[in-house]
């Protein structure tokens, strides 16, 4: 059991009004012997505030609630590194909720934050979280009455602040880079439709495709979900359409993609370019490293601890803080190789 102010009372002989005063930084009239001694009790004994019960009295907690779709990509993890690093240097500690990109177990996520006063909250919603249900996850946080930051998310009305990328511009710049390299049959394994991340790099594919003479078709994309396995998984379906490069719109499905054309004996990016979108840490240190749409997951993270605070502390007004993209190239992709590789490129 965790030591009580009682405790360091019964151990000090003192009263737990006594304990309470010195131990909260309260006005007092207590000498400094006796401070001392309660102080060092306290040490000894490991004595530690009950938030949840300072929280009470202050309307406080010093806690700040995180919601993430999926703590196993590596995207995620940086962003939650990023706030925490903010956080912490302010007296702030985090409670983190994976939701499993689930729209229910997100809801639930929320009313847990909420029972347990954290001050303020930050959330990646759930690919799930589309439509009406996403209109009801906005209204679960505005039940919250506390200040909300939406991290890769829009609520242009709804009075939160966001944290985003320019995800139009950033795959318009993603196809541009390949169709410079010569590349025509350019795929894309996409998120969910309806989300409108995902639907945002969608427009800015078919944007760019359209302003380089490139003809649309609509069999050389591919819906994924943003995971290892569905980018893996896109590679047979796609490869019958002949793509020179798949663009993919996050690094976890390009990871899938290359392994998949690997396993069928297609070189990387000899026959086929591939390029993602993030620049998590692996991206850097993979077999064939990655050319990628840089989305920075630190800065996002640390942004939203910026922002959030300044809620807290000052009242200040919901912001939209939108990050320009910027493109890494690696050696993932080349020029197209003239006919000469197993699809018969042209």
């Amino acid at each position: 059991m965790p030591t009580t102010l009682k405790d360091i009372a019964k151990a000090t002989g003192l009263s737990t009004t006594t304990v309470s005063l010195v131990l909260n930084g309260k006005p007092h009239r207590i000498s400094q012997e006796k401070c001392r001694l309660i102080k060092e009790t306290a040490k000894k004994m490991d004595y530690h505030p009950n938030r949840l019960a300072v929280g009470l009295i202050k309307h406080e907690t010093k806690t700040v609630g995180l919601i993430l779709p999926d703590i196993t990509n590596v995207f995620f993890s940086e962003v939650a590194k990023g706030l925490e690093d903010v956080l912490r240097e302010h007296g702030y500690q985090l409670l983190l909720c994976n939701s499993n990109d689930r729209h229910e177990q997100e809801i639930s996520a929320i009313h847990m934050m909420n029972n347990q006063m954290v001050d303020g909250l930050i959330i990646v919603m759930s690919s799930e979280t589309v439509g009406e249900k996403e209109k009801q996850t906005f209204a679960a946080l505005k039940r919250m009455k506390r200040p909300v930051v939406l991290i890769d998310c829009f609520n242009e009305s709804g009075g939160f602040s966001t944290i985003s990328i320019d995800n139009f511009k950033a795959s318009y710049i993603a196809v541009e880079y390949l169709v410079s390299l010569g590349h025509r049959r350019i795929a894309c394994i996409c998120g969910p439709l309806g989300l409108k991340t995902n639907d945002d790099r969608l427009r800015g594919y078919t944007a760019a495709l359209s302003d380089s003479g490139i003809p649309f078709e609509k069999a050389l994309i591919c819906q994924g979900d943003f995971r290892y396995q569905s980018g893996y998984d896109a590679i047979p379906v796609l490869l019958p359409k002949k793509p020179t490069a798949v663009l993919c719109l996050n690094d976890m499905m390009a990871y899938g993609a290359m392994n998949a054309l690997n396993n069928q004996g297609i070189r990387v990016p000899e026959d086929v370019s591939v390029m993602g979108f993030d620049d998590i840490f692996f991206s850097q240190i993979t077999s064939v490293p990655l050319t990628v749409i840089r989305q920075p997951a630190p800065e996002m993270g640390q942004k939203a601890g910026q922002v959030l605070l300044a809620e807290l502390s000052a009242h200040a007004e919901p912001q939209q803080i939108v990050f320009e993209p910027v493109i890494r190239v690696r050696k993932s992709t080349k020029a197209v190789n003239n006919g000469n590789g197993p699809l018969g490129v042209c």
